[in-house]
């Protein structure tokens, strides 16, 4: 017993939760699927540097010499990179009575600060609506000031927030509340445009004001305004990053010189339900490109890769509690060059340092050797990951790239599959095709030119000696509408796929098919198309079999189909159709035909396609879809007995009620929920009175 207990204990002491338990928060990664992987820890917080006030921008320089914009306090400050003050701007130690004696140096509840490849200090003095510069001994150089340009709108007010300096000296304000991009200054001050301004988010209720309001109507409506730019930095490469604020996608950006966003717009939030948006606060790019971003709400903490993937999140909001990992009003985050991330905290007054762990830095050196091309080099980092988190799926993808440009396409086929990477499974499968074909193409294509000629020059010589003599089918003429029983039923689906018109018809007119044929053709339609998941080339599907939820499954194959039947029935009735409830149930199950004869095919077909051919896959698949509702449409037309314009009428009136059950059913769900929910809590509010 004893034994047990003492190993049960050195069982949770080798847990990866318990050093999270320590720390207010969890280290998450993503899969390909964007859900939330557990990693250990990346990052550690270590220690919090005290004596500020309102902290709102930090700026780390190249020799890790730290610059704070201490707001509340109306200076700068200078910190050695443990910590220790250096000194401020602008630098009173000197004057006797603790005032500046130049008054260009004053500063007013400044926001944001830059160090420049000269060393000089910018700063944006929020307060007094300019920037200044100063050198970084503290001396004041010179000051920008709202530009006058008639290309400028009046109404606009120059209050810089943040700032950044390009290879060029142009500097690029963040301007407070400001919505129209980043405002560009030459090196002389002058205006020279608005750059990497966000667009207004545009839903398709807003397209159809647009196009049906009139001006007046227009005109009172609440404006729409893009995103405001709440920060940016500038990377070694010349990139500019940019965070915004109440933002759908594109909530971090790296834009080029012509302010296109590389990253393709993402959304960094799809876990996020419309309207809720998310806000970053701050951003910092180190020198191998890995993007370390600040969300102020929840004080969160995320990391992503070049390519805008997402490596870490960590951090919370504190809820009252003071202790380090935990934010009350996070605004600006820094990176040391030994890898270590600085927040400041603009409530609390701090900056907490959080330290890189072992396992941090072996994922950092790993994505950075992946970016780089570096696939071998890398390999054995990505294998010391798996070993702490096997559900670390970026590390499947590393070595199958190394296993790639080792050639061993199979190995490669094997990781990109477990890491989800559909691209590069079809480049490596691609390689194991042709090196198949080419091994073993002469002998296929002698066995096909044997049978062709087995099958075709056989038949003609058997008929020549006379071994074999083919028999006339005559046509007979069957009224199909007196026939019955399993067999027919069976007959009249398939005969349905070659003479769709002809097969609703007689099942509009009497013809007596079981039923139960009905039911097996939706079970098999349903059964073949998750079967036809679980076969296909995963680089044809968006999610892996594993992860289906038959219940899911079923909802969205069977639900649509059955409340289709329903509104064509009820349609009907009203609009003086002639089918029954049975008639239409049969031929809206025999309509599902082309899936149980073609889907379970177009996926094993898929399993020796790539992607460059996926056009086969894609006429395949859109083809049986087509065929499907084109017999949807036929059995509705004949089993009611209408024209073609009562169809199509009939058809949209069937769409219409199928929206209305949707509707109600979901009214209908919500009530019953709040019904139930309301009588658990008055049950368990009276059974506390009672006890």
């Amino acid at each position: 017993m004893y034994a047990f207990l003492l190993g049960f204990c050195l069982f949770l002491l080798v847990l990866p939760g318990v050093a999270n338990a320590a720390l207010p928060y969890w280290t998450l990664s993503s899969d390909a699927n964007g859900r939330w992987i557990w990693t250990p820890d990346a990052f550690v917080p270590v220690q919090a540097w005290t004596g500020f006030k309102d902290p709102e921008d930090l700026f780390v320089a190249e020799d890790d010499a730290i610059f704070v914009a201490d707001t509340g306090n109306d200076r700068i400050v200078e910190l050695s990179p443990t910590g220790e003050m250096v000194r401020t701007f602008p630098d009173v130690s000197k004057s006797e009575d603790g005032k500046v004696t130049n008054p260009k140096e004053q500063l007013r509840k400044p926001e944001g600060v830059f160090i420049s490849k000269e060393g000089e200090v910018y700063i944006a003095d929020t307060g007094s609506r300019r920037i200044a510069v100063f050198d970084r001994n503290a001396k004041f150089l010179r000051e920008y000031v709202e530009p006058k340009d008639p290309a400028m709108s009046k109404s606009y007010s120059f209050i810089p927030a943040k700032l950044v300096l390009d290879r060029r000296g142009y500097i690029y304000v963040a301007n407070k509340g400001g919505y129209q991009g980043l405002l560009q200054l030459t090196p002389t001050g002058q205006f020279a445009g608005f750059f990497g301004s966000n667009k207004v988010p545009m839903d398709w209720i807003q397209t159809l004001k647009r196009k049906f309001y009139t001006d007046e109507q227009l005109k009172s409506e609440q404006l729409l305004l893009p995103g405001a730019i709440t920060d940016m930095t500038v990377d070694a490469n010349g990139f500019i990053y940019t965070v915004n604020r109440d933002m759908r996608d594109g909530q971090l950006r790296q834009l080029n010189s012509g302010g296109v966003d590389l990253l393709g717009n993402l959304n960094f939030a799809p876990w996020l339900v419309p309207p809720n948006k998310l806000s970053f606060t701050s951003v910092a790019v180190d020198k191998n490109g890995i993007i370390t971003v600040l969300e102020a709400a929840r004080g969160r903490i995320y990391q992503y890769d070049s390519k805008g993937r997402l490596i870490f999140r960590f951090g919370n909001a504190s809820t009252g509690e003071a202790r380090l990992g935990l934010f009350k009003r996070a605004t600006a985050v820094g990176l040391q060059s030994n890898g270590n991330i600085l927040v400041a905290d603009g409530e609390l007054g701090d900056i907490q340092v959080f330290k890189r762990t072992e396992f941090g830095t072996k994922v950092h050196e790993a994505v950075t050797l992946f970016a780089d091309g570096q696939y071998r080099k890398g390999e054995p980092l990505w294998r010391e990951i798996l070993l702490r988190n096997a559900n670390y799926e970026r590390s499947y993808q590393g070595i199958a790239k190394a296993d790639f440009y080792d050639n061993d396409y199979e190995g490669a086929m094997n990781y990109f599959s477990k890491a989800f990477d559909q691209k590069g499974y079809s480049e490596a499968f691609w390689q194991v095709r042709m090196n198949w074909l080419m091994k073993y193409f002469a002998l296929c294509m002698s066995i096909l030119v044997g049978l062709l000629i087995v099958v075709f020059g056989g038949k003609r010589l058997a008929v020549k000696l006379g071994w074999y003599t083919p028999k006339r089918k005559q046509a007979t003429r069957v009224d199909r509408t007196t026939l019955h029983g399993w067999r027919e039923s069976a007959r009249q689906a398939f005969r349905i796929l070659r003479h769709p018109v002809n097969g609703m018809t007689e099942i509009g007119e009497g013809m007596r098919i079981k039923l139960t044929v009905a039911f097996i053709i939706v079970i098999l339609s349903f059964g073949f198309t998750l079967i036809g998941k679980a076969i296909a080339n995963f680089i044809f599907v968006e999610t892996r079999f594993q992860e289906l939820n038959l219940w899911t499954e079923a909802q969205h194959f069977i639900l649509p189909w059955f409340i289709w039947v329903i509104g064509s029935y009820l349609t009907g009735s009203v609009l003086k159709g002639q089918g029954t409830f049975r008639n239409v149930f049969i031929v809206n199950s025999f309509a599902l035909m082309p899936i149980v004869v073609i889907n379970l095919p177009a996926q094993l077909i898929s399993r020796v396609l790539t992607l460059q051919e996926s056009v086969i896959y894609d006429l395949i698949v859109n083809g049986m879809y087509a065929w499907m509702f084109i017999l949807l449409f036929i059995g509705t037309m004949c089993v009611h007995n209408y024209n073609l314009k009562e169809a199509i009428k009939m058809a949209t009136v069937s769409l219409f009620t199928m929206a209305c059950l949707w509707i109600f059913g979901f009214v209908l769900f919500g009530l019953v929920y709040q019904s139930v929910d309301f009588f658990l809590t008055l049950g368990e509010e009276l059974m506390e009175r009672v006890a």
